[in-house]
């Protein structure tokens, strides 16, 4: 699999369009025929801090306008591009979702944040409560966008389900990037899978910004820093972490999420304290 990460700039205050447009021209830098799969950041349609009112405002505008961008540069450079967006319905109800863009298709949104952070559900956004594997040519792919890194029980839920490629769609914007790296890494520990992580980069480097690729074993394939720039990232999403089962017994190699699953003990982790 051909991978393409965008890692645009944090817009600064009234920046927001300059952003938009770096997204739309780092599209049409990649070449046709190149790339199977585009990652972009939450908010890829609205990025920056905004209230309830702005956002619906760019939603409608200017970032409906960037999402028709997506939808032409996946047919150009025939690649399906997967993003962060905020959408709002016809009964104004506003979710923070992934969207799926196929190059000769019909967008569709297989993942809605599940975890919300104060200031969006003061904005009225609508969580979501379905963490599901999807699929798309062959790839079972799972999700999850920004604030849901932080919770381990989520990737339990989705090791079960062995997804192929964990999609990490992020706006962080003042989590240190060692700790982003060392996250990002244990997830595809936890589940088993490679990771793709896109979002912003800080006006500091040394906060967010890490857009980055990282193997079943945890080992980066490919790193944006914290600077804004598009990476790209070649490799087999079927493979997984292989390894002895028990010391002293090196003739017994096996997927190590298959021996984690096998001796899981479900029935004692929601017991209540004492």
């Amino acid at each position: 699999m051909r991978t393409a990460i965008l890692q645009p700039p944090y817009p600064k205050e009234g920046e927001a369009l300059q952003v938009l447009q770096w997204q739309t021209e780092a599209l049409r830098s990649i070449p046709e025929g190149k790339t199977d799969l585009i990652l972009l950041p939450e908010n890829a349609n609205c990025t920056g801090n905004r209230s309830r009112d702005d956002m619906i405002r760019m939603i409608d505008e200017e970032g409906a306008r960037f999402v028709d961008e997506m939808c032409a540069n996946a047919k150009r450079i025939e690649a399906v591009i997967m993003a962060g967006v905020m959408t709002i319905d016809p009964k104004g109800v506003l979710r923070n979702q992934l969207t799926v863009i196929p190059p000769d298709g019909k967008p569709f949104f297989p993942y809605t944040k599940i975890h919300l952070v104060q200031p969006e559900k003061d904005r009225g956004i609508l969580p979501g409560d379905s963490p599901k594997v999807f699929e798309y040519k062959g790839v079972r792919f799972a999700a999850a966008i920004c604030f849901d890194f932080y919770f381990p029980e989520l990737f339990a839920v989705y090791a079960e389900q062995r997804p192929d490629v964990l999609l990490i769609a992020s706006h962080q914007r003042q989590e240190r990037t060692e700790i982003l790296e060392f996250m990002t890494r244990a997830r595809a520990f936890d589940t088993g899978c490679a990771i793709l992580r896109s979002a912003p980069a800080m006006h500091d480097p040394a906060i967010g910004g890490r857009s980055m690729a990282v193997a079943p074993d945890g080992t980066i394939l490919a790193d944006a820093g914290g600077r804004p720039g598009v990476i790209f990232c070649e490799f087999d999403p079927k493979t997984r972490f292989m390894r002895a089962a028990s010391y002293g017994q090196p003739d017994k190699i096996g997927d190590y999420r298959e021996v984690i699953q096998s001796f899981r003990r479900p029935e004692i982790y929601r017991k209540k304290s004492l």
